[in-house]
C-alpha cells in the first residue's frame, strides 16, 4: 500500500497484514506498519497476532 505523503519509491509504503478465517468467511486486520520503520514481520509475531484472535 503506497503512502502518498512519502516520496520514497517502493520503500515509501506500508504493509497491511490480514488473516482470512474461512469457517466464518471473516477477514481480520492484524496490523498495518510503515515499511521504512519495520522491514519484515517475523513468523512468531504473525503467529502471536493470529493466536490473539482466539478463534478456537
Amino acid at each position: 500500500m503506497a503512502i502518498g505523503s512519502k516520496v520514497k519509491g517502493k520503500s515509501g509504503g506500508a504493509r497491511v497484514i490480514t488473516y482470512l478465517f474461512f469457517e466464518t468467511e471473516t477477514v481480520y486486520l492484524l496490523t498495518i506498519y510503515d515499511k521504512g520503520e519495520k522491514a519484515d514481520l517475523k513468523p512468531h509475531e504473525l503467529k502471536d497476532m493470529i493466536d490473539s484472535l482466539d478463534l478456537g
